[in-house]
């Protein structure tokens, strides 16, 4: 062989060797480059899975538990009593324009056409007596009561008990239904005892 061949191989075999060495080292680099993106993605829907399985499940509310929860709630708002309603009371509690108007109602005399009406009641009534020598109508309670109208009069008194008797009070009315005064004011004991003696006359009369 002459030389200009054995340099031709010699040349030939280091292009052989380089060529080798360059393909090495492509490979190294192909074995370190990341995986497809797909392939990543298939990874992480993976682990998500996992952790979505691990994780507890919440416990659900029943739509009746709520709904019964709710009336409970508009069940305790509606019996509790307003704040206004309790303001109210309270005010009518301490008004003493109400409390002195109720005691001035309790101790006024009976309204005149109540009266009227007692008396119509009486001189209608059979179990009333009728004295015609002193002409009055009679109605008497034993021991209780004794009502009497005189028509000469046009008067109505009622006493509760016996004259003698100290505790007797006797109140007399005119025809038209006011109290007979007299010279003196009527006091507000007399005024409370003769109307309760009215209510209890109509009470008997009516039996």
């Amino acid at each position: 062989m002459t030389k200009q061949s054995i340099f031709f191989i010699w040349l030939l075999s280091l292009s052989l060797l380089g060529i080798s060495g360059c393909a090495k080292q492509m490979a190294k680099q192909d074995s370190g480059t990341p995986p497809p993106a797909s392939q990543t993605n298939q990874q992480k829907d993976h682990g998500q899975t996992k952790a979505a399985a691990a994780a507890p499940t919440p416990t659900k509310t029943s739509g009746t538990d709520a709904s019964a929860g709710g009336d409970k709630q508009m069940v305790a708002s509606s019996a509790s009593p307003q704040p206004e309603a309790k303001v109210a009371i309270k005010a009518d509690k301490k008004d003493p324009s109400a409390q002195e108007a109720a005691a001035a109602t309790k101790l006024s005399p009976l309204p005149p056409k109540r009266i009227v009406d007692t008396i119509n009641t009486l001189t209608n009534l059979h179990r009333a007596r009728y004295l015609s020598r002193t002409a009055q109508y009679d109605f008497y309670v034993g021991g209780k009561i004794d009502a009497k109208y005189d028509l000469g009069k046009s008067q109505l008194i009622v006493t509760n008990a016996p004259a003698h008797d100290k505790n007797s009070v006797t109140c007399d009315y005119a025809k038209n239904g006011e109290m007979v005064a007299g010279k003196k004011a009527i006091p507000a004991h007399k005024v409370e005892e003769c109307n309760k003696l009215i209510n209890q006359l109509d009470a008997y009369m009516t039996e």
